[in-house]
Parts: C-alpha cells; structure tokens; sequence
C-alpha cells in the first residue's frame, strides 16, 4: 500500500508533540507511572517546547492513534468534545511515548511506519526493563507485551528518554546485546523524575473526612511504605522484620500505603489477617494525594525495599518533607538519595530486622540522616529536563 507524503502545513503553525496518553485516557489508576505521565502532560501543556502544541493521543489494539481530546477536556476541566478525532500527521511532528503502552504500541507498528516516512520521528520514555530483566516478578502475560513492547523500540524509536541514569545504562546494554543496536541505535539520554505534593500546610488543612487516620504510638516511630503492592517492593520482608522487632517488644508502627499488585495473593491475607491490622499496623490501598502528602508529613520515616527500581519517586516526595529514609542498597537510590539516605542489604527479615532497628533508634534520637538536602526537582524542572532531551533529538533531524 502506496504511503501518501504528510499533508502541506501552514508555515506559521506550531508543530505536533504527539503525546501517546493511550493507557490514562483509558483508565487511571493511579499508579507511579500514570501519576508521572499526568504530572508531566500537564507541565508540557503549560509550556510546551518552543515551536510544538502538545497534542495528546491515544489507540488501542484494534484502533489507530486517534487525539485524546476528551480526556484532555476531563485533565484541564474544559469542555468536552463529542469525540475524539483521527491524528493528522506532518513532517517534523514528534511522537513521544510518554505512557507505558506495550501492549498497544506492537499493535501500531503500521502507524509508526507511516509517520516516519513522513517525516515524524518518534522517542518513547523507558521507566525500566524490569520485565525483560526479571519476568518471574511479572504476570506471563505482562512479560510477553513488555518483550514484544521493547522489540518495537529497536525497530522504530529515534530516541529512548529513560527515567535515571541507571536504565539508561540498562538500556543501551539491551539494545547491543538483544538487537546488536551500537552507533546506528537510538539515542539514549536520561533525566529525573519530580514531585509537587500538596505542601505541609495544604496537608495539615485537609477536611477530616479525607484524612488518614493511623492510631500511633506515642512516643514511637511510625514508617511509611509507598507503592504498588508486587513482589519485588519488598513488602513481605519488611513486615517479617517488624514481626520480629514487635515479638521483642519495638513498638514502632508500619504504615503501608499502595493497591494490590499481582502474584502477592497470600501476602495480602496475611497483611489483613495480621493480629497487628489496625494497631501497629495499616494498609491504605487508596489514598488519595492529599492524604498522602499528611502521611509524608506527620510520619517518621520512609522505607523502601524495592529489589529493582527504575527511579524510586516515593523518595524525592519523602525529601519535599524532610523525612528520613530507609532503603535497599540500589544503584538507582544511589543515583537519587546520595548520602541523604540510610542504606541496607538483607535478603531476609532476619537480617533486616537489626539494621531496621538501628535506623528506627536514630529516628528516636534525631540522628538519622536528614532528606531535606537531597537534590529534588519539581515536576516542572523534570519537564524542563525531559523537553532538553526532545530538543536533542529535532536538531538530529
């Protein structure tokens, strides 16, 4: 089938950022990766790149990328159209995969092919390869989408905008090794991501209908854990270790905070069959970001016991509040806390539960490290970073 050249545009119009939106304008569940892809489509619509409107798009499986103007309209609260209408394509545009779609994009293949005859060219955010590099944490399903997902990157992507340092490593490593993709594979470049939670005050003010009540201890620490709950955060470990801590009278409370993932079904009787549910320890399986900017706020400390991360965003919110903590000892939370952190390695609760009880007892005595120094950004200053990236790849063309 003949591929017609892109249609003639005025020259005194702004190019296309096509903004791939196709998971969130489906369903938003509120997951670290959807909450960065809304914070960031909203700080590109703000200021977009010099040159570019920002245009949102989305497709399923069976439909071609059409603009997703009415969850534009649902995100800035303007009004709806009737219905969503066919991208029209331009030479110089920009396709950005800003949402994980892996099992949509394979699909599209056909789209991307004609785009970038016609002059688009195409940059896909990579949060990490965790299901290529560890697929027993992942649904079969999941890691079957996520391969076919990452082979479309090699075939189409000008360029890969990974979320740290540390995939981007990961990523140029897959595409020599998986694709023998060396000086003629795409560009990778990384930045950081951001956070803009409600402030201490905004928190402080919530109606107390919203608020998170956790029956705390007085005069005991209270530590937070954020993310979906899935096998490799590390939620079973960390409750073994408190299990243990609480068996020789620690009176520290455990507060978890995340939806239910996949393969963590036993994980999920015990956490709310526990003899602790309700005393030294909660689960909110969802909070709301209000109620979690109060959590950040009038807890004690932050634990993370990811055993594989992309970026790790619970600890830069933690560091908007100067909360101390706690985590795995990770490239990655290297590459975000530096020395603003507490470090650990066990690969039990056995072996974590003394380390956790020294952080705990220098949270008590104010001589854990402090957060607050860490380097942050903002989500607009992670938006900023990322259009520096796209400004790499138009002056490649």
């Amino acid at each position: 089938m003949a591929i017609r050249p892109a249609a003639s545009r005025d020259p005194t119009s702004a190019r296309q950022l096509l903004v791939d939106v196709s998971i969130i304008a489906s369903h938003d569940a509120g997951t670290g990766i959807q909450r960065v892809v809304r914070s960031l489509l909203l700080q590109l619509l703000e200021a977009p790149p010099p040159g570019f409107e920002i245009r949102p798009i989305r497709a399923t499986r069976r439909q071609s990328y059409r603009y997703a103007n009415r969850y534009l309209a649902s995100l800035t609260s303007s009004e709806s159209p009737e219905e969503d209408e066919n991208v029209q394509i331009f030479n110089g545009d920009i396709f950005l995969g800003l949402d994980l779609s892996s099992r949509i994009a394979p699909r599209r293949q056909l789209d991307l092919l004609k785009w970038r005859v016609k002059g688009v060219r195409c940059a896909f955010v990579v949060y990490d390869l965790l299901p290529l590099l560890h697929p027993h944490w992942f649904t079969s399903r999941a890691t079957r989408s996520f391969r076919y997902w990452v082979s479309t990157l090699a075939v189409h992507a000008d360029a890969l905008l990974c979320i740290s340092r540390a995939v981007s490593d990961e990523v140029r490593s897959c595409m020599k090794e998986r694709f023998d993709l060396t000086a003629n594979g795409p560009d990778t470049g990384w930045f950081h991501l951001g956070a803009d939670l409600p402030t201490r005050h905004a928190s402080a003010a919530t109606d107390s209908s919203h608020r998170v009540n956790v029956n705390s201890n007085l005069g005991h620490q209270s530590v937070l854990m954020v993310g979906t709950i899935e096998p490799r955060k590390g939620h079973a470990q960390v409750l073994d270790a408190f299990d243990l801590l609480w068996q020789n009278g620690v009176e520290s409370t455990l507060i978890i905070a995340g939806k239910q993932g996949w393969h963590v079904e036993s994980f999920i009787e015990h956490l709310t069959n526990h003899p602790e549910a309700g005393k030294r320890l909660h689960w909110f399986p969802n909070i709301k970001d209000v109620q979690l900017a109060q959590l950040y706020s009038e807890l004690n400390g932050l634990v993370m016991a990811s055993e594989a991360e992309g970026f790790g965003l619970p600890l830069v919110e933690a560091a908007k509040y100067g909360m101390p903590v706690f985590v795995r000892d990770l490239a990655v939370f290297r590459e975000v806390a530096g020395e603003h952190a507490t470090y650990f390695a066990a690969n039990t609760g056995a072996e974590l539960a003394p380390q956790l009880a020294e952080w705990l007892d220098q949270l008590g005595s104010g001589s854990a490290p402090a957060s607050h120094t860490m380097k942050s950004l903002t989500w607009s200053a992670s938006a900023e970073q990322l259009k520096a990236l796209i400004a790499d790849l138009d002056r490649s063309r």
